[in-house]
């Protein structure tokens, strides 16, 4: 088994409110929005209201599995000023 490091990084626009994955992400980090929404609500914090562009580097690597729900996580309530 190796780790290999995955940036992720988080773009907010003023378009229609929706969660964009890319960067090669299977089914199950596409989902991990859901899982998040949830987290987040639950934290009592806000799911940002805006376009969000969720850029999971580098491209070429398959992402596989929930292991990225805390980084991105970490990056959504970064990029809205919320995170600790």
């Amino acid at each position: 088994m190796r780790g290999v490091p995955v940036e992720v990084e988080v773009r907010l626009s003023s378009q229609l409110p929706r969660v964009d994955v890319v960067g090669l992400a299977e089914a199950a980090v596409r989902e991990s929005t859901s899982r998040i929404r949830g987290a987040i609500a639950t934290a009592g914090l806000s799911f940002p209201d805006r376009r969000v562009t969720v850029n999971l580097a580098p491209a070429e690597l398959r992402k596989q599995g929930a292991g990225l729900d805390l980084p991105i996580a970490i990056a959504v309530l970064g990029a809205v000023g919320d995170a600790l």
